[in-house]
């Protein structure tokens, strides 16, 4: 089993919100308690899960996310180009669920000459002036306001039972090995909801978000289709890609 794979079971036991023992951990693991310490060590060190007395670990209340006021700011001409290109792909009449962050945000504002049923976990969405043509469903759940989302086991149960035409999904970063990865095991479990129950998977990722691992893995690249700002080498490993046209794009 692989590290980032060790850290999701470890992360998913602490979501419970009651302390875990380590002997808990070695369990479900199938780790050695060496190996175990030092998964707990490096998911302490990035501020996830705290250590607690007599060998137990809780979740740590605090997301270690960048704030979206702060990330609606970078890369701005990437995210809007690959929001028009993502908003090219639906059709009148579909069911389509945008996820929480900054470029699903910009898909939204995008949507304005779609007739489409758009569910949500995005809080900021919400505040947008769209076009009647445009019906949004919210979905419930625990609010995490550092990144406008919504998740955890409400928001789960609700998508339980949605199923999509297309999927438009946020991460923190894609890898080769780890795929699509997210920061907090609640959007990796809602992430990997929707892609189970969706026709067609698509990630939002600007380059900047290339050969990078965050926390929690949901699923893997060659399941999705990745729509971007340039061509790198990771995208080799993805179902299909595409290249969103900006000012600065290499023709």
């Amino acid at each position: 089993m692989k590290s980032f794979e060790r850290h999701q079971l470890i992360l998913e036991q602490a979501a419970a919100g009651d302390p875990v023992t380590i002997e808990a951990l070695i369990d479900v693991t199938g780790a050695s308690p060496s190996t175990v310490r030092r998964d707990i060590k490096a998911l302490e060190d990035t501020g996830r899960i705290v250590s607690l007395r007599g060998g137990a670990i809780r979740l740590e209340d605090a997301a270690s996310e960048v704030p979206i006021a702060t990330k609606s700011l970078i890369n701005r001409a990437q995210k809007t180009a690959i929001a028009e290109a993502a908003a090219a792909l639906v059709a009148d009449g579909d069911t389509v669920y945008v996820d929480s962050g900054t470029t699903a945000t910009e898909l939204m504002r995008a949507l304005r000459g779609s007739r489409v049923h758009v569910i949500t976990s995005n809080t900021h969405a919400l505040n947008l002036p769209l076009p009647p043509s445009v019906t949004v469903t919210a979905l419930g759940g625990d609010v995490l306001p550092v990144i406008g989302s919504v998740a955890g086991p409400i928001t789960d149960r609700e998508l339980a039972d949605l199923y999509f035409d297309k999927a438009f999904i946020g991460v923190t970063g894609i890898d080769a090995a780890a795929g699509v990865t997210t920061f907090d095991i609640r959007e990796a479990n809602k992430k990997r909801i929707v892609h189970a129950h969706s026709k067609h998977t698509y990630v939002l990722a600007d380059s900047s978000k290339f050969n990078q691992v965050s926390l929690c893995h949901a699923f893997t690249l060659a399941e999705c289709t990745v729509i971007t700002d340039a061509d790198d080498e990771v995208l080799q490993h993805a179902g299909a890609a595409v290249i969103a046209m900006t000012s600065s794009t290499p023709s």
